[in-house]
């Protein structure tokens, strides 16, 4: 695979090295994350690309190996769920493909805070921390962070906010003005991408309410919102009813609904869930049954097939906007149900 966005982190690293600007794209993809995130592209940069590609590759079947392991899953069981993501998941082969960090961050909040067998005996740093970085990587997982607090897991909460203003203090000291530029650019709305808001690939509730309604406007903030306290409130309830693992991920896609884009290869979170639901078997066969029928959906992505790109969605027929849309509904459906 081309594994693009790899070699946008390849680029920023030598920016970071050699003092220049992470956020010219200078013809090629922009960079759209913190300066701390910048920090940490600078190993893949000093690696020839073939080099770098591999050891993505690797480390990134690792981590979906070690979700997997957390969920109970060892042995041929393991080997086989493992490769069957990576071949039939969409979310799954298209982070690989573009050398994105989707699974990283999954396997961050996992290994952090969902129960399960470990590989050490015993924790190195307090619960909270992974979360915390990650969230000064990317915003979304902040969403589990919020899960872990409202579901009286205060310390864990505390822990990821502290590590997240630890980290994000870390890319001040050392790029001052790429982190300023960056967090000035968010507050003003910029997330670098919002031109693809509506694209069929972003599978937020923000845009779908574009590709319905022609612009991103409030209204679809608001809603964007409303989405994520629901999805909290969905996963504290699941947690204190003896699911911890499905609560977490219900936090995990409560965060990628509520983000204004969520492309489709973010969506890495559907391989805990479908795990998490088929081994909650006291859950009501129909919340059950209809939430593994949601992470097909997700697996399969079949609005991947739709024309996409030029504002064509803005042109969709009912049945494409369908088609487009019906998996943030049937998501939003599942945080309700």
């Amino acid at each position: 695979p081309n594994m693009m966005d790899l070699g946008v982190y390849q680029r920023v690293g030598g920016l970071v090295l050699g003092g220049g600007d992470i956020f010219d794209p200078q013809g090629q993809l922009p960079w759209i994350y913190p300066g701390f995130a910048a920090l940490l592209t600078v190993p893949f940069a000093v690696l020839p690309f073939t080099v770098a590609a591999l050891s993505w590759l690797l480390l990134c079947a690792a981590a979906l190996a070690a979700i997997l392991y957390r969920q109970g899953l060892t042995g041929w069981r393991l080997s086989l769920l493992a490769t069957a993501a990576i071949v039939g998941v969409q979310p799954v082969r298209d982070t690989l493909g573009f050398g994105q960090l989707a699974i990283f961050l999954v396997a961050a909040a996992v290994l952090d805070s969902m129960p399960g067998p470990r590989v050490l005996p015993r924790r190195l740093l307090p619960e909270g921390w992974l979360v915390g970085v990650a969230t000064a990587v990317k915003l979304t997982p902040a969403v589990v962070a919020a899960h872990n607090f409202f579901a009286g897991r205060r310390g864990p909460g505390l822990v990821a906010f502290f590590s997240f203003l630890a980290a994000t203090a870390l890319g001040f000291v050392l790029l001052p003005a790429a982190s300023l530029e960056y967090w000035v650019r968010l507050a003003s709305g910029d997330s670098g991408l919002n031109s693809g808001i509506v694209f069929a690939s972003n599978q937020s509730v923000l845009g779908m309410w574009t590709r319905l309604t022609g612009a991103p406007g409030g209204g679809g903030l608001v809603l964007s919102v409303a989405v994520v306290v629901l999805g909290v409130a969905a996963s504290v309830l699941v947690h204190r009813s003896g699911e911890p693992a499905l609560a977490l991920c219900l936090a995990g896609l409560t965060s990628l609904l509520g983000s204004p884009i969520s492309w489709s290869h973010h969506y890495v979170w559907v391989v805990p869930l479908a795990v998490a639901l088929w081994q909650a078997r006291a859950l009501p066969a129909a919340l059950r049954w209809s939430g593994l029928g949601y992470s097909a959906w997700v697996a399969v992505a079949p609005f991947m097939w739709l024309p996409m790109g030029d504002d064509v969605e803005f042109g969709y027929t009912a049945g494409q906007q369908a088609v487009v849309n019906g998996g943030v509904v049937a998501g939003v459906a599942l945080l309700a149900g």
